[in-house]
């Protein structure tokens, strides 16, 4: 890693530390800065590094995934795309994919933002006009005839193929936004892969699926106390209220998947392309489920160090036992 790069890296590092405690007014200013500037980066990466859309059908054609899969995408991260747009790339993903015996998932989350200011600010969610801030492909896929999106107003998600409906009808009863009925959890049961087309394992949501099967016995509390009531408006127009929780922005400031990725690498449940200036991956997501929770037992987390306590590590020997 290169001085400039190390740099940086401690630079974000401290930022996320510190937003967490700065009021809300001075953390949206430092947020809207952080978007200038990383948009300012995306645009040198490509000025930089160009790809085209032959590298990343090879790159799809190396990784070969089947089954379910949700889709996490950012094109700037890769850099310039020489040779198409993002209806091209999308098509390369949906092309590889039956969607009459499958299905593509999607996050479709409505902010960039600090979860915690979204919801104090956005204090209803209506799934048929929400935003989806998830990028050009996912947005794509949303377009799709078909495409159902679930109602959640944190952490919808797109779905769409042959079992779009199951994935997209439940995400609302549950108290947290990774419980049992939602997409994500449903993914992991179901064996299905996370494809990270342009990102790292910091962008990838099933992260959280292992926290939610744990909830109350997890060594670190990963939600805020307080529980939100949300105003929501679903496909069919009906008005509906969804109880969710937030997660804890001092937490989430420790968080960084990136500890993960040894582990998974040593358990064969990734498969990584480098594509222009970042990587196309398919990650087993009932693998890093299983993994996050296997770092547990070892004593190592996302978060850092950690000592479960016996009722601990026989809460997470009891979701490792589920899922084979």
């Amino acid at each position: 890693m290169s001085y400039a790069s190390l740099t940086d890296s401690l630079v974000k590092r401290w930022v996320k530390l510190v937003l967490p405690i700065l009021p809300a007014p001075l953390r949206r200013k430092a947020l809207d800065l952080a978007t200038r500037r990383r948009l300012a980066q995306a645009r040198k990466r490509k000025q930089r590094t160009q790809f085209s859309v032959r590298e990343v059908a090879q790159a799809l054609d190396r990784l070969r995934f089947s089954g379910d899969v949700i889709l996490h995408s950012s094109i700037s991260n890769i850099g310039k795309l020489t040779d198409g747009t993002a209806v091209d790339l999308a098509a390369q993903v949906l092309s590889r994919l039956d969607l009459k015996a499958v299905t593509l998932l999607a996050p479709a989350l409505p902010f960039t933002s600090a979860m915690t200011d979204y919801l104090d600010q956005h204090p209803s969610f209506d799934v048929r006009t929400a935003k989806n801030a998830m990028g050009a492909i996912a947005n794509i896929v949303m377009q799709q005839e078909g495409c159902l999106r679930s109602v959640h107003p944190t952490h919808s998600t797109l779905a769409l193929g042959a079992n779009a409906a199951r994935y997209a009808d439940g995400h609302h009863s549950d108290p947290t936004p990774f419980g049992p009925n939602s997409p994500y959890a449903m993914l992991t049961r179901n064996g299905g892969k996370i494809l990270m087309f342009g990102i790292g394992l910091n962008s990838v949501t099933n992260f959280h699926v292992y926290e939610d099967m744990l909830g109350a016995l997890l060594p670190f509390e990963v939600y805020q106390p307080r529980r939100y009531a949300i105003p929501c408006i679903d496909r069919q127009g009906r008005a509906l209220v969804v109880h969710t929780v937030c997660h804890s922005p001092f937490l989430a400031a420790r968080r960084d998947c990136e500890r993960a990725r040894p582990y998974l690498q040593r358990g064969g449940h990734i498969r990584t392309q480098r594509v222009g200036e970042s990587e196309i991956s398919v990650l087993d997501a009932r693998g890093l489920t299983a993994t996050l929770l296997e770092m547990l037992l070892r004593g190592d987390s996302i978060y850092g160090p950690v000592k479960p306590s016996r009722e601990q590590r026989a809460a997470a020997e009891k979701c490792l036992s589920e899922l084979r």
